[in-house]
């Protein structure tokens, strides 16, 4: 039997073992877990994601030698540290788009510099939205700080998605 880590949080799925807190009793294998399924420690990776560690023909996979030693799942490195600290405050897997904010639509004020309209950015985890007009003082982006002027290593506030978990963020008329 194979076992399967998130690349994110080191989260370690063992067929052997199964995760009955997630519903899978010991011996549920990797195909029998459901497409939609993701990491339960930290809701960022979708089950296409995992790593596969070993196989029950006992030949490593592919990537095997250029993943980090596994963790038991709820621990982390001390770089992500930063996102499990929020683990407490992040919806259920299982009900991400239950959590999408709605926002109002408003008139898109423009960076005089740059005279095009500044964009909101949604985490496609969680649903925060980061208003580029409004910035995150809390997160040291004053506002008309650009999305892609925000470091790469920098994760959503709410749930600890990388950056690269944001999408842009159409506003629908009402």
């Amino acid at each position: 039997m194979a076992k399967y880590q998130c690349p994110d949080c080191g989260y370690l799925y063992d067929e052997m073992a199964g995760d009955p807190h997630e519903g899978f009793p010991p011996g549920t294998t990797w195909k029998n877990i459901p497409e939609d399924w993701a990491c339960p420690d930290c809701a960022v990776r979708d089950k296409i994601d995992f790593v596969t560690l070993g196989r029950a023909d006992s030949e490593p996979s592919a990537s095997e030698s250029d993943m980090p030693a596994a963790r038991p799942a709820g621990q982390s490195s001390a770089g992500e540290a930063s996102r499990k600290a929020t683990k407490a405050s992040r919806p259920s897997a299982k009900n991400k788009s239950d959590s999408k904010a709605k926002a109002r639509p408003t008139n898109s004020p423009k960076d005089p510099a740059q005279n095009t309209p500044y964009r909101k950015w949604i985490c496609a985890t969680c649903g925060h939205i980061y208003d580029e007009a409004l910035g995150d003082e809390a997160e040291g982006f004053p506002p008309g700080t650009r999305f892609e002027d925000i470091p790469d290593d920098w994760c959503c506030p709410d749930c600890g998605a990388a950056k690269e978990d944001y999408v842009l963020y159409k506003e629908e008329n009402l």
